[in-house]
């Protein structure tokens, strides 16, 4: 213990690394208890489900909106850099959170409930950025840990909220965001001031969002990606649909709980299961893709997905909900990082970085069809009838996505 709180005082190094991972883990907190919590949250403060899916869906839509337009704000400005944004977006999620826990009016608490859930959703690029930030000033950064040690932290997060809402009051949801908001915000103006002392900090401001941003995305030069990876958009279809049901769970995990007999702290539990089994894969991703290829990789997530869907479709108790929870362990877990890889495997540089932002465009799309079809389905036709056509939409883009997988090679 000694040797950790030295090493901390000592290596600025090891302080970055340790304040990334503090800052991935307290945003993933601040993910559970704005979006993951949310639908039981709104739901214990009388709002309907398909009001419930409206909300999410909005916040989905101007999260993708305003994620842009800070990215062009960052990129014409000389100073103005993803940390910036960072402790800004922080900044707001305070006072947001801070003002849940004394609305009254549901048009109030729709509004602070709609800007936590989009700006915790703006967050995460930068957030990941801010890894290479601190990596350009000459730091080597472990991102895996860090990342690892959100999903941990989530974990925890989870295991308490859904206990807290249930025995205290619903607004613990708002008021355990606020707190780790703050903790969030500290880990972040912190890292900046580590790098603003450091001797390797001297040079010109980095921003590694910059050449994502530099893209030329003229209509021709995306209608000639398109044509031209017209296989690789066949598997992005399939995305679409594997990520309907992704969409359904998180967002209405509480219904779905509520279905079987559970409550909030049977929400919150579930959670924490999805996320502790994430855990092993994210740990050993590169010893794992070691063996096997991204393709083959992105195919058993595609299947595990299905797997998850179709056994919470059939949960009768909440025993068979949390059997279908394992399957995260291979599910998004794997999804995120192979996709990475798989698509500077298949594309040039400069291709890749279009082809990473389409995979992000075609989670955005499955994120507001789910929130929306989830809300009006489950209000006319009940949990078990939305979660049998999710499995359905899900099954289809199993075929989709590995069809799509199996002739890329042939087409390039």
């Amino acid at each position: 213990m000694f040797d950790l709180i030295d090493n901390f005082k000592k290596s600025r190094e090891y302080k970055l690394n340790t304040l990334y991972t503090i800052a991935q883990g307290t945003y993933w907190m601040i993910i559970c208890c704005t979006v993951s919590m949310g639908s039981a949250y709104l739901s214990k403060r009388d709002f309907s489900i398909f009001t419930i899916g409206l909300l999410f869906a909005l916040a989905y839509f101007f999260a993708a909106v305003f994620q842009q337009i800070i990215s062009v704000i960052t990129d014409n400005s000389l100073r103005f850099t993803e940390i910036d944004v960072l402790v800004i977006l922080g900044s707001i999620l305070i006072l947001d959170l801070y003002l849940a826990l004394i609305a009254q009016t549901k048009s109030f608490i729709s509004f602070t409930f709609l800007i936590a859930a989009m700006v915790a959703t703006i967050v995460q690029p930068f957030l990941n950025a801010l890894n290479f930030h601190i990596k350009r000033h000459g730091f080597t950064m472990n991102y895996g840990v860090a990342r690892a040690a959100g999903s941990f932290f989530f974990f925890l997060m989870s295991v308490f909220i859904g206990f807290f809402m249930k025995t205290l009051s619903v607004k613990a949801a708002p008021f355990l965001g606020f707190l780790v908001s703050i903790l969030f915000t500290s880990s972040i103006i912190w890292i900046f001031r580590e790098i603003r002392s450091a001797k390797d900090g001297k040079g010109d401001e980095y921003d590694p969002l910059d050449e994502q941003k530099s893209t030329d995305c003229s209509l021709k030069n995306v209608n000639d990606f398109i044509y031209k990876n017209r296989m690789f958009f066949v598997f992005l279809i399939g995305v679409v649909c594997i990520f309907f049901s992704h969409i359904i769970i998180n967002n209405f995990l509480y219904q779905i709980t509520v279905n079987v007999g559970g409550d909030e702290a049977t929400t919150g539990r579930l959670l924490a299961v999805q996320a502790i089994v994430e855990l092993p894969a994210m740990l050993f991703f590169t010893q794992i893709k070691e063996k096997f290829s991204s393709k083959i990789l992105l195919g058993t997530s595609a299947i595990f997905y299905l797997l998850k869907i179709f056994f919470t479709a059939i949960a009768s108790s909440i025993g068979m909900l949390y059997f279908s929870m394992l399957f995260q362990s291979f599910a998004f877990a794997l999804f995120i990082p192979a996709s990475v890889h798989f698509v500077d495997e298949i594309m040039s540089d400069k291709d890749a970085i279009k082809g990473q932002a389409f995979v992000t465009i075609a989670m955005t799309v499955s994120s507001l069809i789910a929130s929306v079809c989830g809300g009006f389905i489950i209000k006319f036709m009940g949990v078990s009838a939305t979660l049998f056509f999710a499995t359905f939409v899900t099954f289809v883009g199993v075929i989709v996505s590995i069809l799509g997988l199996v002739r890329i090679n042939t087409q390039n």
